[in-house]
């Protein structure tokens, strides 16, 4: 009986490393084609579109769903499915208020921890964004997504918590994809590398409520524009980008309106 159990262990491993590996890999694409909104939300997740497209079989895709609606990037909705997390301004001022305690407790801890090698990581993360924006459209957005996330989480690393550093990703992960959805561009203009230096400087002289301080002013900026953006009438943005609309279709309407008359002495 030992011998058979020993080798019935590694057999139920190997059953189940497959479709764990699976499902993190498509986790991962959902995941990203949720934060860059190509799945937009309220989006209906249709398990067999899902599976043509991803190219996997229904159980790492269930397993990845699952994953998601933990996360609060999916919502599950009964026998029906899943669907993309709906968006509100309530949800974004709640993220952002938990963001920003998180964020301070994090960054606390990481400047009272932090080495030299921690100082080095942060600058080097720092100018890499610099070198981005200074590329300007050059630089694909998925690039700069991945470089500020990358200087965000420098900032924390040095927190020594793991728990706080996962919660500090999901974090990140919902109030990103309100960035990225409400301004529909990666590349940030002067005032947002202004703010990531003072950032910076702040951490390097290890002044911790400094630190805090900007990092939620940076966070409250941002919300700030995401609300605004959340806000805006539907079709606002479109109507803007049309130059003279209407003004051609005159002559039809007064076309209109003398077959009208005619028809009226018939």
């Amino acid at each position: 009986m030992r011998e058979s159990l020993q080798f019935a262990i590694p057999a139920v491993r190997s059953a189940t490393k497959e479709p764990s590996t699976l499902g993190n890999e498509v986790f991962e694409k959902l995941r990203q084609d949720i934060l860059s909104s190509r799945l937009q939300p309220g989006t209906k997740l249709r398990f067999q579109s899902l599976r043509d497209a991803y190219g996997v079989g229904l159980s790492p895709l269930r397993e990845a769903l699952s994953r998601l609606a933990e996360n609060r990037l999916v919502v599950a909705t009964g026998q029906r499915g899943f669907r993309v997390a709906a968006v509100s301004v309530h949800d974004i001022l709640d993220i952002a208020m938990v963001r920003k305690q998180i964020e301070s407790v994090a960054l606390r801890l990481s400047i009272e921890n932090g080495d030299d090698s921690w100082e080095a990581r942060m600058v080097a993360a720092h100018h890499r964004i610099i070198l981005a924006e200074k590329a300007g459209k050059k630089v694909d957005e998925e690039e700069w997504e991945q470089r500020h996330r990358d200087f965000h989480y420098e900032l924390v690393s040095c927190c020594n918590s793991p728990c706080l550093l996962h919660i500090h990703q999901l974090l990140s992960d919902l109030f990103d994809r309100y960035r990225r959805l409400s301004t529909r561009s990666g590349v940030g203009g002067a005032p947002r590398t202004l703010m990531h230096q003072k950032i910076v400087d702040a951490a390097l002289s290890r002044n911790v409520e400094a630190t805090i301080k900007l990092m939620a002013d940076h966070i409250d900026e941002a919300t700030k524009l995401i609300v605004e953006a959340l806000s805006r009438p539907p079709g606002r943005e479109a109507r803007r980008k049309v130059p003279e609309p209407i003004a051609p279709p005159k002559k039809p309407r007064r076309a209109v309106g003398s077959r009208r008359a005619a028809m009226a002495d018939r």
